[in-house]
């Protein structure tokens, strides 16, 4: 999962440039990325995911701020932005009259970014 938020994150950080940004699309790159980061963090704590489906592991997303908080892999202030940043990728994936603003998005991929690089270290630098 390390790798994926990398590259979400890194991917968040492209659709934001240049002259037509993306924001929808990168709304979306910015919750994965904190998503994953979270997710091999919990795994680094050795909780695994649970088995949703036969065959199919994964935290589940809703629940996933609350158990990182308890996991003690976020703080509060964290699990709340996390929670903000899935409703952010709810709305920017899901509701079809209603986008995300790029200024919204370039202030989740701050957090993002912090997130990530608070779980995973300061190693890579993809944007």
């Amino acid at each position: 999962m390390e790798r994926k938020a990398w590259e979400n994150l890194a991917a968040a950080h492209t659709l934001l440039r240049g002259e037509e940004p993306c924001s929808n699309a990168a709304a979306s790159r910015v919750y994965y990325a904190a998503y994953q980061a979270c997710w091999a963090a919990m795994v680094g704590r050795g909780m695994e995911p649970p088995e949703v489906r036969p065959g199919s592991t994964y935290f589940p997303h809703a629940h996933l701020p609350h158990e990182a908080r308890q996991a003690r892999v976020l703080d509060e202030q964290e699990s709340k932005a996390l929670a903000g940043l899935y409703d952010m990728r709810v709305a920017a994936d899901y509701y079809e009259d209603e986008d995300v603003t790029v200024e919204e998005v370039r202030d989740a991929l701050a957090v993002a970014d912090s997130l990530v690089r608070r779980l995973l270290g300061e190693g890579r630098r993809d944007e």
